[in-house]
């Protein structure tokens, strides 16, 4: 009989327990074997199954930190995914110092579990995580530089896919919204204001920094990353809760909420799905994050009268501005940033005597307030004879 298959039958297993019992000299159910600086620490339990082998295939081409820009989501060194570390109850090692070496690496464990969230992404999710990929273009790159910024794995952008499918207006049945589905609660503890004309949940860039901190503080709680995306989705007190009733710090062994315990599993396989998305049927489409600038709106402003200023629609501007959830700019932000496409180039403007501001803007065929928020004129009065000022002018067709 092949020894590969004769490992697995029962009695091979009896006969290797014996075997070791009697070299250990005890009674006790359980023996540490030794392991290569390459493994994690195995702990063999009498009634546990034999820990599993990753089944990935052939092995992905590890790239560089430096490569990642050619690509929504990067591939990563394989050798990050290892079998599930099943700890008897009781025995777990204790939990890991929190330091930026550690953080880099984003640990994937591979069980049943994960495989059949694989599967469940594969053939029930796809379509989804195609139109996922197409968003994420947008915001990946921008994403990743704030995990780098916190010191974080930057793997931690699939998170996004799972939680909302990295959309913006997505809301839940419980009131989360925007990419990273914060609770009202969370949003104004890392500062994200909430009204009826702003919601900054939404806001891809200040959203995607208080994920990274809130992610941040819980690892720095749970020190394991499997508890702190399970807290990150059942909340601090839940798992905190159950880690103290049940006596284990493995969220492989924890009883928690349905949707807690399966939410892990499909992080992990989408971030086995992203290491190599060709091989799971997907093909992500390059990188291109929105071209913009900042218009800074002195006073409360309809997005209609900006898009038409702008030179734009109120479809790509509300793009543009996810958290903008009312008619116009917030009534109670004197001046608001706006991001606005870079259609423009700019010209300086010589102010003429007898020149207004409004006949200015009628030459140039751009509104007045533009003006006064590109220039950070006052909402009263009119600008300096001799001043310049600089007037955006519609860029020129490029060559053909």
């Amino acid at each position: 009989m092949n020894i590969t298959l004769l490992r697995h039958t029962p009695l091979f297993r009896s006969a290797t327990w014996v075997l070791l019992l009697v070299a250990l000299g005890t009674g006790c159910s359980h023996a540490r074997m030794p392991h290569s600086a390459a493994q994690s620490t195995i702990e063999i339990s009498a009634t546990a199954a034999p820990a599993e082998e990753p089944t990935l295939g052939p092995a992905t081409p590890t790239v560089s930190v430096a490569s990642i820009s050619r690509g929504v989501l990067s591939a990563v060194d394989p050798g990050t995914i290892h079998p599930v570390d099943e700890f008897p109850r009781g025995t777990e090692p204790a939990p890991p110092t929190a330091t930026g070496a550690e953080m880099s690496d984003f640990p994937i464990v591979l069980n049943d579990r994960v495989r059949a969230a694989l599967k469940y992404l594969q053939t029930h999710r796809s379509d989804d995580i195609t139109q996922a990929f197409w968003r994420a273009r947008r915001y990946a790159g921008m994403m990743r530089a704030i995990f780098r910024e916190h010191d974080l794995p930057e793997e931690l952008v699939n998170l996004a896919f799972v939680e909302s499918d990295v959309n913006p207006r997505a809301t839940s049945h419980a009131q989360a919204a925007g990419i990273w589905q914060f609770v009202p609660s969370t949003a104004r503890t890392y500062g994200m204001r909430t009204t009826a004309s702003l919601d900054e949940r939404r806001d891809p860039d200040k959203s995607t920094r208080a994920a990274a901190e809130h992610l941040k503080s819980l690892y720095s709680r749970f020190q394991t990353w499997p508890l702190a995306l399970a807290a990150y989705n059942a909340g601090e007190n839940a798992v905190q809760r159950a880690i103290k009733r049940q006596h284990t710090r493995n969220f492989w062994q924890l009883r928690l909420p349905i949707e807690t315990k399966r939410f892990v599993p499909k992080f992990m396989a989408m971030t086995i799905i992203a290491r190599d998305p060709h091989r799971y049927g997907f093909s992500p489409p390059p990188e291109a994050p929105h071209d913009t600038e900042i218009l800074h709106v002195n006073q409360p402003t309809e997005i209609r009268q900006i898009a038409e200023a702008a030179g734009t629609t109120v479809k790509q501007l509300r793009e543009l501005n996810p958290e903008l959830v009312g008619a116009a700019t917030p009534p109670d932000q004197p001046r608001y940033a706006l991001r606005i496409p870079r259609r423009f180039t700019w010209v300086s403007h010589k102010v003429q005597e007898g020149e207004t501001l409004t006949a200015i803007a009628r030459r140039y065929k751009v509104s007045a307030q533009m003006l006064r928020g590109a220039n950070k004129l006052n909402q009263s009065g009119e600008p300096a004879v001799g001043r310049i000022i600089l007037v955006p002018a519609k860029a020129p067709p490029p060559p053909a």
